[in-house]
């Protein structure tokens, strides 16, 4: 993220729970950053402070940082075994969505791949409980890749709200980053399956939306949708309400439909560049018919 964002506090929602969680600092020394300020200002607890030495982040660049950790004020009901109890299993429980969330619009923002879920690192809820911590959900990490931009202050804290709303992705955004991990994952049949599936949700959803303000019922929309066949036919429809895709009929038919069709149902696994060409259409119809808002 973006220097400026350093050390911003932030009300978000996880569950039943608000906390004011706070982004931690510059550091003095190696490019580390060092632990934020505690609820309501003050310093956090020593014991804190040593366990999460140089564990909450580093300096990419002059304006880039990498936050990997982060403090949170949240209110629990003290009970004799934290770890077993009912608020605690609670809040580990909707830690995990919320984050998720959270990453999404991080990752869409910043132009970085999502990566996949990888429960083999330590868990990224760590509650003090005493002299120990107790954990609560695992992580999503991902692989580290230079973002196209730092995410701005504005952006961080935009992506902690819609989480606290609960609010996910769009599906055809989602299926975008799916499409990206698979790609560089070396899954190129997954990679252009889920980028046919993204244009073809931001297609049927164009369709969609400009029926609704002709005041057709929705069950009438649903059903005219599910007739029409396959994403090209989509694209004639959209075509003629007046969406534009960005990408022709014949190009999406030839590019990105009938790749999609020889790899969901013939088993064949295209080639790379097939791949990169299903993709870049695939992006070109969600961002000209379903762009996201920059914050």
């Amino acid at each position: 993220m973006d220097v400026d964002a350093l050390g911003m506090v932030e009300q978000v929602r996880i569950g039943e729970h608000t906390l004011t969680m706070t982004l931690p600092v510059l550091g003095d020394t190696m490019g580390l950053l060092q632990a934020p300020s505690g609820y309501p200002g003050g310093p956090l607890p020593p014991h804190m402070v040593e366990a999460f030495e140089h564990r909450w982040g580093y300096r990419s660049s002059e304006r880039v940082y990498y936050v990997t950790a982060a403090a949170a004020s949240v209110l629990l009901w003290p009970e004799e075994e934290m770890y077993d109890s009912e608020e605690f299993t609670n809040l580990s429980k909707a830690f995990f969505p919320w984050f998720k969330a959270a990453q999404e619009w991080a990752s869409v923002w910043a132009g970085m791949p999502l990566g996949d879920f990888d429960n083999s690192h330590e868990s990224a809820l760590h509650i003090p409980d005493g002299g120990r911590y107790i954990t609560g959900s695992p992580a999503r990490m991902r692989t580290l890749f230079v973002p196209k931009q730092p995410l701005s202050r504005a952006q961080v804290s935009g992506a902690l709200r819609r989480a606290s709303r609960g609010e996910h992705l769009p599906v055809e955004h989602q299926m975008l980053l799916s499409a990206e991990d698979a790609q560089l994952g070396g899954d190129l049949r997954k990679a252009v399956i889920d980028a046919a599936t993204a244009a073809e949700v931001a297609l049927a959803s164009y369709v969609a939306d400009h029926l609704r303000k002709k005041d057709l019922a929705s069950e009438f929309i649903d059903e005219m949708i599910k007739d029409v066949n396959g994403v090209a036919n989509l694209h004639v429809l959209c075509t003629r309400l007046g969406g534009e895709p960005g990408v022709s009929k014949n190009r999406l038919t030839t590019e990105l439909a009938d790749i999609r069709n020889k790899a969901a149902h013939g088993g064949k696994i295209p080639t790379s560049r097939e791949a990169i060409v299903a993709g870049k259409h695939a992006v070109t119809i969600v961002r000209a018919l379903r762009p996201l808002p920059q914050v």
